[in-house]
């Protein structure tokens, strides 16, 4: 979802109040449901193949949940898919990106890089700048305004969410923001072990 994260999502399933309290979420029938009535292969296949902790389907929930808000997110800003990726890594790398350093990202030629960036300088979403730590490299930048209207866009969705979060006790606020961190830099390292030749 941006900005931060590359991106974890809102589930497709639609249920309502009743169906809900009619089994019990959080219980393996619950997960098993969702997966069944979702339509995610993977994660069906994965079930059968995989003894894994019910945490990890209920993450891979909300990496299609988020995945949803990102399509319709992209949509509100009028960004075709690609432009829209492109602002991601823009708006979440460590490091500043120059058009070249985005296109190898996002697997296209640099010149098509550089086409990309122009248009999302014309729609006013980024603007380039000289590096500060070199000045013959021209780095891409968010620009303040589509930022603003990215945070204004998800302002609703992140009250909610701590709204939840104010549900759990303080201990378990703790437990699940440490193994969502921890798992966090587990799958950075993995990304980057699949990333190496």
């Amino acid at each position: 979802m941006m900005p931060g994260a590359a991106g974890t999502g809102w589930p497709t399933l639609r249920r309502g109040a009743g169906e809900v309290s009619a089994q019990r979420a959080g219980s393996p029938s619950y997960y098993a449901s969702v997966s069944e009535r979702s339509h995610d292969e993977v994660g069906r296949r994965g079930r059968g193949r995989f003894a894994t902790s019910e945490v990890l389907w209920a993450i891979r929930e909300l990496q299609r949940a988020h995945a949803d808000v990102d399509r319709a997110l992209a949509g509100r800003l009028a960004l075709r898919p690609l432009d829209y990726t492109a602002m991601t890594h823009v708006l979440t790398s460590d490091v500043p990106l120059g058009p070249v350093e985005l296109a190898a990202r996002l697997g296209i030629s640099s010149g098509s890089g550089t086409e990309l960036a122009d248009r999302l300088e014309r729609a006013g979403h980024l603007h380039r700048r000289r590096a500060p730590d070199d000045r013959r490299r021209i780095v891409l930048e968010p620009d303040e305004s589509s930022v603003a209207r990215i945070l204004d866009e998800l302002a609703p969705l992140i009250v909610e969410l701590d709204r939840l979060a104010a549900t759990f006790t303080p201990a378990e606020q703790e437990a699940t923001t440490r193994y969502l961190s921890e798992a966090a830099e587990r799958v950075r390292a993995f990304a980057g072990r699949l990333g190496r030749p």
